[in-house]
């Protein structure tokens, strides 16, 4: 699974977890004019990160934690409509003894009535000491149908979609 994938899937699956346990414990109370709002705690740990140990030849792995954030908007049904999730982490990304530093802003749309996800800035970015910038997402995403992520619109540099033979070099001794 690709990293893009892999985190799209995590925040989905962290936001609908987040919604549902604020709700259902009766920390908010959803409204049509009041969105539910809330935080949650992001922690994980990837030992083989996919697609870069496959293009590197070697494990490369991935730990990170932060914290998110969500806003859920319902109708007067209680139906979700869009969800906010933006997420701030830190970590590092490592291979052969060499760590790169992991930084990542993720803010991302879900629009539920047309099964949109508009996801805008830092999606992550690794970078070493002396050396700079080593590999970045940024930009701005459209993707429809959520369920198969058919990106619509593209803007700005998304590393993964390309080569990522930077990452490589940074990582091999």
């Amino acid at each position: 699974m690709s990293l893009r994938r892999r985190f799209l899937a995590i925040a989905s699956l962290a936001s609908v977890i987040a919604v549902s346990s604020a709700l259902a414990g009766g920390q908010a109370q959803a409204s049509p004019t009041t969105p539910v709002t809330g935080h949650f705690p992001i922690e994980e740990h990837i030992a083989v990160l996919e697609p870069e140990s496959t293009a590197c030849g070697f494990a490369v792995s991935l730990d990170f934690s932060g914290e998110g954030t969500f806003q859920a908007f319902f109708d007067e049904q209680d139906n979700l409509l869009r969800l906010h999730v933006l997420e701030y982490t830190t970590g590092t990304v490592s291979a052969n003894g060499i760590a790169l530093r992991y930084e990542g802003r993720d803010n991302r749309f879900y629009d539920f009535q047309t099964e949109t996800l508009t996801q805008v800035g830092l999606v992550f970015r690794y970078s070493l000491s002396g050396l700079g910038v080593v590999l970045m997402d940024r930009g701005r995403l459209i993707i429809e149908n959520l369920g198969d992520g058919e990106v619509t619109f593209e803007a700005g540099s998304h590393s993964l979609f390309g080569d990522i033979g930077s990452l490589c070099a940074a990582l091999t001794p």
